[in-house]
């Protein structure tokens, strides 16, 4: 295994347990939802504190998948990205066959940048947002079970 593999596989095994411990939080909070405004404003605090850790634990999927395997697989498929958005990264992993459909990964993605842009006044609109953050989280965890097919299928990593 060269340099670059050992950092995906790397990469790949930090990934893992961050989707280990974002499907806890799923399930952790999946009773609370759908939410309603009248049921945002009655959390404890320690629903409120899951959904927090929801909400951290999606993010750094998500940035995590983005930012180091879809850069770790481009790299060792010897794909150049170093002038590419992370929309044309997203393409290129669809394209190659390690995830789905990156219309939908940036679906997630911009829930993420959303997370990150939380406004205490806007409400209404943060209420959507964790209502869609269920369904999210699901897609976030199989896409990352697509990508470890994908690097199986194509032997990028040894099979553990």
């Amino acid at each position: 295994m060269n340099k670059e593999q050992r950092i995906l596989a790397s990469n790949v095994l930090a990934c893992e347990q961050r989707v280990s411990k974002l499907l806890y939080s799923v399930n952790k909070v999946r009773p609370f939802f759908p939410l309603l405004e009248a049921q945002l404003d009655a959390l404890s605090d320690e629903q409120e504190e899951s959904i927090d850790a929801l909400i951290l634990r999606y993010s750094q999927t998500v940035a995590m998948i983005q930012d180091h395997l879809f850069r770790g697989i481009a790299y060792v498929e010897q794909e150049d990205i170093s002038d590419k958005s992370n929309r044309d990264k997203t393409l290129l992993m669809e394209k190659l066959g390690a995830i789905r459909s990156a219309e939908e990964f940036g679906t997630a993605a911009v829930l993420r940048n959303k997370f990150a842009h939380h406004y205490p006044e806007q409400a209404a609109e943060r209420l959507e947002r964790l209502n869609l953050i269920i369904e999210e989280s699901d897609f976030v965890i199989t896409a990352f079970a697509d990508i470890q097919a994908y690097l199986k299928r194509k032997q990028i990593l040894p099979v553990a």
